[in-house]
């Protein structure tokens, strides 16, 4: 009988039970045998596991019970069967994908090697050989249910940190909807200037924001440009609220430096921490001016026609949302015909080729000092085709970009 072929342990050594290694619901293990001896003295070590036990004598009979028991964990089942054997129910097992992460144990007579390595080679998770010790087998059993769920908790939380992924990805693009809503769609047309805009975004979502607004009926223009410390959906948030306190506080009283100190208050309430790079400058084509005032911001660069130095116009003055009472001073410069002024965030001279050395800002003085006599769309576009051919690799770039450029006609 093939119960012969079974020996028993030591009835006084201790055991050690499945929950004490791992505390979770009870497993389910499944044990096909044709010989009933072999299911009575199994079952019973398995229910000392505290186990839930089903049993079938052949394949096929425990082929129906996996397909309408999805709890079970471990099937523990003898090679020689009638109708349905043991590699035939693995091989139906494992291409079976609701019940291919099963874990199996074969267990054969003595001397079956060839029936061995053709159950692992389909893809058993152990083989036991006859006559077999019980502790020996509740210790493999414990194993391979542990190696199942760990392996499934791994699969679960990649399935839970790629939905929380998606999410993230969703909000960001979302963000990203809002940010570039905020952005100017259409630059303003105008006959007393010629003006370009070019926004690059190093993330999804970034922390570089402009804006461009005309009063007096196109006689005077208002452009602002920003950086916000730091990237992702936080910093599309105070993008949005730099976006909204300028607007509101544009029309009551466009003056660079009480605008700039009311943004600086209203700010105070978004920001906990962090701050808000700002450079405006408010242009007045009939008096020939711009008034200006900066918070923290890189310097503008302004070009004079017919000459060849490059002014660096550069006020000094806190970001905002360092201080709630600070104040902002407007600065005032005669403007010309043919006079240009240049906006950029400090990502377009942060970026670093592979030896590590930075664009720098006397590179961008010195491209748009060389691309001077070209549209001013074209100046950008030069600027920034000697930046990528610096990096050598887009992907070097370390910040967002903005860049603006106005011509005065």
């Amino acid at each position: 009988m093939k119960s012969a072929l079974v020996t028993h342990p030591n009835e006084s050594s201790g055991e050690t039970t499945f929950q004490d290694v791992l505390d979770v619901k009870t497993p389910s293990v499944l044990v096909v045998d044709d010989d009933p001896d072999i299911l009575r003295i199994v079952q019973f070590y398995l229910k000392k596991q505290n186990y839930i036990i089903f049993t079938a004598p052949d394949g096929e009979e425990a082929l129906n019970i996996l397909r309408t028991t999805p709890d079970i964990e471990l099937v523990l089942s003898d090679v020689m069967m009638p109708r349905m054997n043991g590699l035939e129910l693995l091989k139906a097992v494992r291409e079976n994908p609701a019940l291919s992460d099963l874990s199996m144990i074969l267990i054969s007579a003595e001397g079956q090697t060839a029936k061995k390595v053709a159950g692992l080679d389909l893809g058993a998770d152990d083989y036991i050989t006859k006559p077999f010790n019980f502790d020996e087998l509740m210790a493999r059993v414990r194993n391979h249910l542990r190696l199942r769920r760990l392996q499934r908790e791994v699969v679960l939380k990649n399935a839970l940190l790629k939905a929380r992924n998606d999410q993230l990805t969703a909000d960001l693009e979302a963000a990203r909807t809002v940010q570039q809503a905020l952005l100017p769609h259409d630059l303003p047309s105008n006959p007393r200037f010629d003006l370009e805009a070019r926004y690059i975004p190093l993330d999804r979502v970034g922390g570089d924001f402009f804006d461009v607004v005309e009063l007096d009926d196109g006689k005077k223009l208002g452009i602002i440009i920003a950086d916000v410390c730091g990237h992702g959906v936080g910093a599309a948030f105070i993008t949005a609220m730099t976006k909204i306190s300028f607007r509101n506080n544009y029309f009551r009283n466009p003056d660079p430096g009480h605008l700039l100190s009311q943004m600086n208050r209203e700010l105070q309430n978004y920001l906990m921490s962090g701050f808000v790079t700002v450079f405006y400058v408010l242009f007045d084509f009939e008096a020939k001016t711009m008034a200006y005032a900066s918070g923290g911001h890189p310097p503008v660069f302004l070009f004079r026609k017919g000459e060849d130095k490059v002014i660096e116009v550069e006020p000094q003055s806190t970001f905002l949302g360092f201080f709630p009472d600070a104040q902002f001073e407007t600065s005032t410069l005669n403007l010309g015909p043919g006079d240009r002024v240049f906006f950029y965030t400090d990502g377009v001279y942060e970026g670093t080729n592979p030896e590590g050395e930075s664009y720098g800002m006397q590179r961008v003085s010195s491209s748009l000092s060389l691309h001077r006599q070209l549209p001013v769309q074209e100046m950008i576009t030069a600027l920034l085709d000697d930046l990528m051919a610096f990096l050598i690799r887009p992907e070097a770039l370390e910040d967002d970009i903005t860049l603006l450029a106005i011509e005065i006609k």
